[in-house]
């Protein structure tokens, strides 16, 4: 049986073994719980301490957060412990196909899309609100790591 190992960029992500703390990424805060959705602040194990970007792989969490100078700045959530979606708040963001504007501190979501052999590319250019589904189910959690993000 194919066992998933910890975090991380997806090298080491179908193994016949467990690997353990061979995460590229480190968890900063304890998990919260809310809606059924689990959720951790993460940093990079190595390097600079900038707290950067999130795993493509989920461990054991739906929802990853990072933070920035500014604070918790992103989450991304995993779906079949694959990056799915990001909720960002930490920067200005604007779509290139339709010049939308989203303020920061407003969430803006941004898809990911597998094209089936694991590579994967992100949405930029046409980012949106959350939707009443997306608010209802992680606002609560994302509300917990972040209390002043703005959902519209």
């Amino acid at each position: 049986m194919t066992k998933f190992t910890t975090m991380g960029n997806g090298r080491h992500f179908y193994l016949g073994e467990r690997r353990g703390n061979d995460s590229e990424y480190v968890a900063i805060s304890e998990a919260k719980i809310a809606n059924g959705i689990r959720g951790k602040l993460l940093k990079e194990r190595k390097g600079k301490d900038d707290h950067t970007k999130l795993p493509r792989y989920a461990g054991k969490s739906d929802l990853y957060f990072r933070k920035n100078k500014n604070g918790i700045c992103q989450a991304r959530l995993y779906i079949g412990r694959k990056q799915f979606l990001d909720f960002d708040w930490g920067h200005e963001h604007t779509n290139t196909k339709d010049s939308r504007k989203f303020p920061k501190g407003t969430v803006h979501v941004q898809l990911w899309t597998n094209d089936g052999h694991d590579n994967f590319t992100r949405d930029s250019a046409n980012a949106s609100y959350m939707n009443n589904t997306e608010m209802k189910k992680y606002g609560a959690l994302i509300r917990a790591f972040c209390p002043n993000v703005k959902f519209r």
